[in-house]
């Protein structure tokens, strides 16, 4: 990454245009030590045009009850028709006020809602309310008691009358005189009972429930008109989605043109750009700011410098993986290309079925069909393709196709025959070949993190120099020298086992002299053993047996699908329809132990290589590389 400063004396507009189109620089205000001021452009006109068009987008999603997911695809010519055609204020005039007549509507509704509750319960009154307040002398309440409360005979002497009920509550009515009135609601609350307040309505309560039902209907259909109204906006989607690219992309150039800065002779900007695309913001300045001058620096140490990952096309699927956990430090190692095979094996040991492999290959170039204009899905996709090669060779060279479907066919059979040579260990045949392929796992973990050890190692000679390397050195060293005891011992060179024993233990010794050499007081006795114990439960036996759930996971997977066969098998003997049931046993069962093994070992793979690997070398914290380019969040150009 570069940082450029460019300064120049005519208009930037143009040239500002074709680099937003290219896509390749971040654009940034100079520094206010250098004596400019910043181009005064409002943004209001096109902040307004973006809210309208978000507006709009919320409608789309309201009317077909989901956002819209996908690209549409259209020429540059439809593009620049919509763009010059599409009569945004009109648009956006037409649908507020639908919207705000549905809002109204449904406000009135609940208005109705909330009346039909008051009077529901007094709908049997047979005299008018109104009449109850004209009462000379005597005053009048109703209140609610819970159905489960024994109904009170009289409250403060007063005969009471029930008037309604439902499911959970009486309503009764009590008349007394006036002056009777704080005894008689103390009385209720005592009871806890709710006083009911009755507003003075004029008719009997049936009566208005009836005007008010009718009133409802109306109101019901003149929504169902407006929401139909409201659907309309199908029929503008695209066009509305193609201006929201255009006004975000206007609105974002326009934030790069006001951070163009402005002095009296001169104007300038500055930013940062791959060194690889130099060669087009040149070419841009040499034809549209003729007279520009370009000044390009390596990034200084105070520099927040952005990060952008590059990969070769096999390898930048994997980047998935790397920007869940964050973006690397500037200078720090991308571990993208470093996990790659990692991942894609481990994901193969966690599904571990080479059917299920296929199946994953199939679904992700289909799905890679369906979604190629979308990148962001598209790279995923093509990362679980990816990993279904893995998964297709773990689970041959394992024997497992559908769990044990090889060995409950012909074993004569022509496919048969080719696929148990393809069989180098399968978990399954009991014996030790179950702890054999937790050595398999042991031991792909083993390499990962001699790996990153190495990668520590070989950070710290780029950043530090050799001379302050010893310690992951020694690290990489003691982690080498047990892998090297461990197959001394498992094929018998017993001539090999005093002289690395004697290696690593001076290697331990080493460690912990310089462990102690950077600390001081009781922290130096201390931090030496710490820092031992810190390598042996830490790199040689937590970090290694981590990947146990390799092992764990992949033998659940075969074991699931060998009980799914079980199962199918035994519901052949059911007459009639016991092949039907087997065949719908066998989809659901093994779709349900795909799934289920493809969250698993997504999750837990990606776990080893954040918790297990990063950790030996990787810093993250870095900020992304944001260049000013053209928004296609729901467009694609088809040249």
């Amino acid at each position: 990454m570069k940082k450029f400063y460019l300064f120049f004396t005519e208009d930037p507009s143009l040239f500002l245009m074709e680099l937003q189109k290219k896509g390749c620089a971040e654009i940034n205000r100079l520094p206010d030590g250098l004596g400019f001021e910043n181009i005064s452009i409002t943004l209001d006109d096109v902040e307004g045009m973006l809210n309208r068009t978000e507006f709009l987008k919320g409608i789309i999603k309201r009317a077909e009850g989901k956002a819209f997911s996908g690209k549409v695809v259209i020429s540059r010519t439809e593009e620049e028709s919509i763009i010059k055609e599409f009569p945004l204020d009109e648009v956006y005039e037409t649908f507020l006020l639908i919207s705000k007549e549905i809002e109204r509507r449904k406000k009135i509704a609940e208005k109705l809602s909330s009346i039909k509750k008051e009077l529901f319960l007094i709908k049997n009154l047979s005299i008018v309310p109104l009449d109850l307040f004209s009462m000379k002398n005597f005053s009048f309440c109703f209140f609610l008691l819970p159905q489960k409360q024994t109904k009170p005979e009289k409250i403060a002497e007063f005969s009471i009358e029930e008037i309604g009920k439902d499911k959970k509550e009486s309503l009764f009515l009590v008349i007394f005189p006036i002056e009777k009135r704080d005894e008689v609601i103390q009385n209720i609350e005592k009871m806890r009972g709710t006083v009911l307040n009755i507003r003075r309505w004029r008719h009997l309560p049936s009566e208005i429930l009836k005007k008010i039902e009718a009133v409802e209907e109306r109101n019901r259909k003149k929504m169902e008109e407006e929401e139909t109204r409201l659907k309309e906006i199908a029929t503008l989607k695209y066009k509305i989605l193609v201006f929201y690219d255009y006004v975000h992309s206007l609105y974002e150039y326009l934030k790069a043109k006001q951070n163009t800065g402005v002095s009296r002779f001169v104007k300038g900007l500055w930013g940062w750009i791959k060194e690889k695309d130099i060669p087009h913001l040149e070419e841009l300045l040499h034809r549209y700011l003729p007279d520009g001058y370009l000044y390009i620096s390596d990034p200084e140490d105070r520099d927040e410098v952005p990060i952008a990952l590059e990969n070769i096309k096999e390898i930048e699927p994997f980047e998935v993986v790397t920007d869940l956990y964050g973006r690397p430090v500037y200078k720090n190692l991308d571990p993208t290309p470093h996990l790659s095979i990692f991942f894609l094996l481990g994901l193969g040991f966690c599904i571990g079925d080479a059917a299920y492999g296929v199946i994953l290959m199939l679904l992700s170039i289909i799905f890679m069909k369906k979604f190629r204009y979308n990148p962001g899905i598209l790279r995923f996709l093509r990362l679980i393709l990816y990993c279904s090669i893995g998964t297709i060779f773990m689970g041959a060279i394992t024997g497992t196709w559908f769990g044990d479907i090889l060995s409950r066919l012909p074993a004569q059979s022509f496919p048969v025959k080719i696929l148990n040579k393809l069989v180098i260990l399968n978990p399954l045949e009991g014996g030790n070949k179950t702890f054999l392929f937790l050595g398999w796992a042991l031991a792909l973990g083993y390499i990962q993190i001699i790996w990153g050890l190495y990668l520590n190692l070989f950070n710290s000679v780029r950043m530090s120099g050799v001379r302050k390397s010893g310690e992951p050195l020694i690290i990489l060293f003691i982690q080498v020298l047990v892998a090297m005891l461990i197959i001394s011992f498992i094929t018998g060179k017993k001539v090999f086992i005093l002289p690395l024993s004697f290696l690593l233990a001076i290697s331990f010794l080493s460690l912990m002299i310089l462990k102690g050499a950077t600390q001081k007081g009781f922290m130096r006795i201390f931090w030496p053993f710490y820092g031992a114990y810190n390598v042996i439960a830490g790199n040689l036996l937590g970090d290694v047996l981590s990947y146990s759930r390799l092992f764990g996971l992949g033998l659940t997977s075969t074991v699931l699908a060998l009980v799914v066969n079980e199962m199918v098998f035994m519901s052949t003997g059911i007459h009639f329809i016991g092949y039907i049931i087997a065949v719908i046993m066998f989809i659901l069962g093994h779709l349900a132990n795909l799934v289920l093994s493809i969250f698993g070992g997504y999750v837990h793979t990606s776990r080893l290589q954040y918790l297990e690997f990063f950790t030996k070398f990787f810093e993250s914290g870095g900020r992304p590389f944001s260049p000013l380019k053209t928004s296609r969040q729901y467009t694609y150009i088809e040249e």
